[in-house]
């Protein structure tokens, strides 16, 4: 009550106000035509739209008017000009020239059309007029008109709430036109569980993405383009191998749903889509949006719904991309004679002699003699500076008020930075969409065909087979080893040498997998009753893989052979896996408007089902170098296999109520059942509810609405529970279990096979993991729509957890008891989440948009069941603390700075030899000793807890600019051993690692550096704070460069629709703590793997 008052108040202030407003007082003198236009609007809420070829430039106004009309100022100040100003809805004024006299001409040809929306039907009510004369007319209820014009004359057509277009008069045949929908934020349309809303009708936490930018983005994966773009969404990433995804979350949640076209699918079916495909992405965040997924919907949904044909004539599009990445930055090593006089210099201030005399330094330093004292950069050695990649992308669409079509093809072609020719990933991906109409038996038929190819390969051999080991030995490898001898040949003196790693003579791991996805949907609209329809929706998924891995180690040489050393004996493996899905849905719908209430309601039946198996070989120690399993030996052979199949089914229904459009309430909830569960335990029920209220468009508000202060404004609310799969146990966990062994025994003199029990009791009493949630949020958009946000507050508790009572009995069973329901186990997980941009014009030319959005969130145990040295320290208890730190041990106090520095406190019971220099640590429990019970949560946890990101898009007469700012922050990760320098003998590697501390140099980056980790009984490495690194970032993760040559060059050629060239790139600036010590802060902590890449592509976008 309170709050209303308060509206109606504030409401009743700006009124009068906005009624004052609607007069203008001006008094300039001499001052540009556009001045004068720009102090209207700074008092006004009109906004004035022209182009700056219309609007004479020298033309100077003087103007003195008190409380005049709008009419009475334009009425001054466009005198004299000779152009004219209309003012449409929402106060925007259009100013254009001189209108075109009336021809007194005949217009003596009958021109037929047709006018359609963008499914193809017929759209009634259309207003169609020769430009620049007063004929014109309006379009049946088919969509059918006809009018008297010209050859050559040009049709406007107009329509409430759709695009104007313009159309040619040909000198034969009839026009089609097809009028787009022209959508406000709040009319846009929402893609959600089993249906589609309207942004205003929302009452769950739903988030969108321009898709089109996304798509624009030169990235492998449309996950790798998704950071950044909108509330809700944190992505991470930890590799940039060719293939490689980012890994998604939704509010800290585990991987989401992904539903395509209305039917759950891969991972993997997502990440290989062609982003050129969508046409909708939603990210559905609360349990009221992802209930209707019941038991697999507790992490959030990611919904995408792809292209359809439109009617009219056919759109061709051809977009290329020439693309070059290399890391984000390349880690500077040392040199053989730096890395040596430093580790002399460590066994120097140690009292012992370096192991390196100055006689042998000189040689690596001068490089007289460089195949003994080599100085190898191991990184010139097996990287190149940039690796290749190209994509093409083709798409056609077509259709008639009958049928439509949308069909694509892709192909991405991505090199490695690798110097090796066996190393690469290539994708293939294809869709076909058909929508057929058949007005007069009221059916609506969709059908969908998509898949693809991918393969890869990397090299193979007997020390590296895989990127991680690779880039560990190029990253780690000192450069006092040899990677060729004096004949350039690979050196057999070094192991895990890279060289001959990277070999053409090497072998391979060659990778394939492909998936086919078809899809039907029938939707029929029963006559007998308006707004009932029937729909069955049926889609197949065949999937399948093949893994080849040909280990070889290439030949390698002493230092003056060229005769080869063979390596170890190649051996082959190979696993091939299949799979299909069938999933089916069966709808009915009602949706009618009752006078001021509406009713939507949806009920389904889904039932899936899946099957796979997979078989693997293998055989060692090839005589001969032939990667065919029948030239290898049979001693020894492998062969295994499995078969797997399961099964869901649920019953889903939703209602959706709203009163004049302003006050919403939906309830929905799913009936499951999953065969991982007991037979008597298999189903469960997940509601929700969730109900929004649009305050704006209370009477009490017409004066915030007439000001723009408020165009919409409204709250929501919702409340739910979903589930999620119980990881604590496997499939079939509620009977016996047995292990077929290796072993047998001869039994009456019969062969019996080896058999155990699994070691765990089975449970009869386990079901899903339950997430109960809330969500409270507001929408809203002001200032005429140009500026729109979103803030979401949610908080989220999972129960269902388990855990075994081994502890509490005697090992007397002699097998494993099993897990029960911990019912005072809990898991919380609260934030916040919003999304504000601003969406304007400076001029008709130039358009703006600026957006940004940010993600927070925390965890909380609530009774972990925990072990007796947890138990016993409750500083490193993880129940009942916030789930935000890294993990646990000492809390460092800096350097020990002299001998009396170290009397004064208690050390370290398992260090010895302990001097200046070496890390001091914090007696937290004041026992005066310093050991395990002194360990205390440290740092902030390794998952982001922050996420932002902050979008720019710039258009100005065919130019166009866009960019995206992301990073993330509270976020900790330990340092890697390499990085450490926890050896210099062995593992000094990097020039910052000689910042460490000496007599000379008290504030250096690392302690004092040792000759082997047992100098000091590993004080200076032991778990602690110290080696934690804050991984927080910015990055500029996207920036594109473009124009389109329609607008110039190309303007009078009509064969095009659009011709734009631009330059893009990605991860172009990274701003991290991380940097100094040449780690990616997003990649390993120890430069191991593939490393994160920055690209750089040009591209071209054509439109036939």
């Amino acid at each position: 009550m309170k709050l209303s008052v308060f509206f109606l108040l504030l409401a009743m202030q700006i009124s009068a106000v906005n009624y004052g407003q609607k007069y203008l007082n001006l008094k300039e003198s001499n001052i540009a035509l556009q001045d004068v236009l720009k102090k209207i609007e700074n008092q006004s809420s009109f906004r004035f739209y022209y182009s700056n070829d219309v609007l004479p430039s020298q033309k100077l106004v003087s103007i003195n008017v008190v409380n005049a009309s709008l009419d009475n100022v334009m009425e001054k100040v466009l005198e004299g000009t000779g152009l004219h100003w209309k003012e449409i809805n929402q106060n925007r004024v259009v100013i254009t020239d001189a209108e075109t006299k009336i021809r007194m001409v005949s217009l003596v040809k009958s021109i037929n059309g047709s006018v359609m929306n963008e499914s193809g039907e017929g759209l009634g009510g259309v207003s169609v007029t020769v430009k620049g004369s007063g004929t014109g007319t309006v379009t049946n209820e088919s969509g059918v008109f006809t009018i008297n014009a010209n050859v050559g004359d040009m049709l406007v057509f107009s329509a409430v709430g759709f695009i104007e277009q313009e159309a040619k008069v040909p000198a034969d045949g009839e026009i089609h036109v097809v009028m787009i929908r022209q959508v406000g934020q709040m009319d846009e349309v929402v893609v959600v569980g089993y249906g589609t809303t309207t942004r205003r009708a929302a009452t769950s936490s739903v988030s969108t993405v321009d898709i089109g930018k996304v798509a624009s983005i030169p990235a492998q994966s449309i996950s790798d383009g998704l950071q950044g773009r909108a509330s809700g969404i944190i992505m991470t990433s930890s590799t940039g191998a060719p293939g490689a995804k980012s890994q998604i979350s939704i509010r800290g949640g585990g991987t989401p749903l992904y539903v395509i076209d209305g039917v759950i699918r891969s991972q993997n079916d997502f990440e290989n889509i062609n982003p050129n495909d969508i046409a909708d992405f939603s990210v559905l965040k609360d349990a009221a949006a992802t209930a209707v997924y019941g038991s697999i919907g507790a992490n959030g949904a990611i919904l995408v719904t792809t292209k359809k044909g439109v009617a009219g004539k056919p759109l061709i599009n051809y977009s290329y991309n020439k693309i070059w990445s290399q890391p984000t930055i390349f880690p500077k090593k040392m040199g053989s004679f730096e890395k040596l006089s430093a580790i002399n210099d460590v066994y120097k201030a140690e009292g012992s002699n370096p192991p390196t005399p100055d006689s042998i330094l000189q040689y690596y330093n001068n490089q007289s003699k460089p195949f003994v004292y080599p100085n190898t950069d191991w990184q010139k050695v097996g990287l190149n500076s940039w690796a290749p990649e190209d994509r093409h992308d083709l798409s056609f669409a077509t259709g008639t008020k009958l049928l439509t079509l949308y069909s694509s093809i892709s192909y991405y072609d991505q090199g490695t930075i690798l110097k090796t020719d066996n190393n690469y990933n290539r994708r293939l991906t294809y869709r076909i969409n058909t929508v057929s109409n058949f007005d007069d038996i009221h059916l609506k038929v969709t059908t969908g065909l998509d898949g693809f190819i991918e393969t890869n390969s990397i090299p193979n051999s007997s020390t590296a087979s895989n990127f991680s080991q690779i880039f560990s030995h190029i990253q780690n490898k000192a450069p006092t080893a040899l990677a060729y001898n004096n004949f350039g040949l690979p050196s057999a003196n070094t192991t895990d040498n890279p060289a001959i790693e990277l070999s053409p003579l090497s072998g391979y791991n060659k990778g394939l997998s492909r998936v086919n996805n078809a899809l039907l949907n029938l939707d029929y609209a029963a006559p007998f009753l308006k707004g009932l329809h029937f729909k069955f929706n049926g889609n197949y998924n065949y999937y399948a893989s093949r893994n080849k891995s040909w280990s070889v180690t290439a030949p390698s040489y002493g230092n003056d052979s060229k005769v080869a050393i063979p390596g170890n004996p190649p051996s082959l493996g190979e696993t091939r896996g299949e799979g299909s899905e069938m999933n089916l849905q069966g709808f009915v719908t009602y949706n009618r408007k009752f006078g001021d209430h509406s009713i939507d309601f949806t009920g389904v039946y889904e039932q899936n089902k899946l099957k796979s198996s997979s078989i693997s070989a293998a055989r060692q120690r090839y005589q001969i170098i032939f990667d065919q399993f029948l030239a290898g030996p049979t001693v020894d052979q492998l062969a295994s296999g499995g078969e797997a199949e399961s099964a869901r089914a649920g019953y889903i229904g939703r209602i959706n109520y709203n009163f004049k459009n302003r006050y919403f309430i939906d309830f929905s909830g799913r009936y499951d059942a999953n065969d991982f569960y007991p037979p008597n335990i298999r189903w469960g029920f997940f509601p929700s509810v969730s109900a929004s209220y649009i305050i704006s468009d209370e009477p009490f508000m017409e004066g915030l609405k007439d000001l723009g202060i408020f165009n919409m404004l409204k709250f929501r609310g919702s409340i739910g529970t979903v589930g999620m799969t119980n990881a604590d146990f496997g499939r079939f966990a509620w009977i016996p279990g047995y292990n077929i062994n290796a072993n047998a025994w001869v039994v009456n003199g019969q062969l019996v096979q080896g058999t155990s029990e699994t070691g765990t009791l089975p449970s009869q009493n386990y079901s899903w993991y339950k997430v109960n949630s809330k969500d409270f949020g507001i929408d809203f958009s002001s200032l005429n729509n140009r500026l729109n946000g979103s803030w979401d507050y949610y908080y989220m508790r999972t129960i269902g957890y388990t855990g075994s009572d081994n502890s509490k009995y005697s090992t007397t069973l002699g097998i494993g008891l099993p897990p029960i329901n911990i019912e005072t186990k809990a898991y919380r997980r609260a934030g916040t989440d919003f999304s504000l941009s601003w969406n304007d014009r400076l001029s008709s030319d130039f358009t703006y948009k600026i957006g940004t959005n940010f993600t927070y969130f925390n965890a909380l145990w609530e009774n972990a069941n925990e072990d007796s040295a947890s138990l016993k320290n409750p500083y490193t208890r993880t129940s009942g603390t916030s789930g935000a730190f890294y993990g646990t041990g000492y809390n460092n106090l800096g350097f020990y700075g002299s001998n009396q520095d170290l009397l004064i406190g208690p050390r370290r019971i398992s260090s010895t030899n302990t001097v200046g220099g070496d890390l001091k640590y914090e007696d937290t429990n004041g026992d005066g000793k310093i050991d395990g019970s002194d360990f205390r949560r440290i740092g902030s946890a390794s998952f982001p807890r922050i996420n932002f990101g902050i979008n720019l898009d710039l258009g100005y007469k065919g130019v166009f600019f866009t960019s995206t700012l992301a990073g993330s922050g509270k976020r900790d990760r330990y340092l890697g051993d390499v990085i450490q320098g926890s050896s210099a003998q062995g593992i000094l590697v990097y020039a910052f690692q000689k910042d460490y501390w000496t007599p000379a140099n008290t504030n250096a980056l690392y302690p004092r550096q040792v000759s082997s980790a047992g100098v000091n009984g590993s004080n200076n490495y032991v778990t602690s704070d110290f080696w934690l690194l804050q991984s927080g970032y910015v990055r500029l993760k996207f920036a594109q460069f473009g124009y389109d040559l329609k607008y110039s060059l190309l303007k009078q050629v009509s064969t095009f629709k659009h011709f734009k060239v631009f330059v893009s790139g990605t991860n172009l600036w990274t701003s991290a703590k991380s940097m100094k010590y040449f780690i990616d802060p997003e990649s390993d902590t120890n430069n191991y793997g593939y490393p994160i890449q920055r690209t750089v592509s040009l591209g071209l976008n054509v439109g036939f």
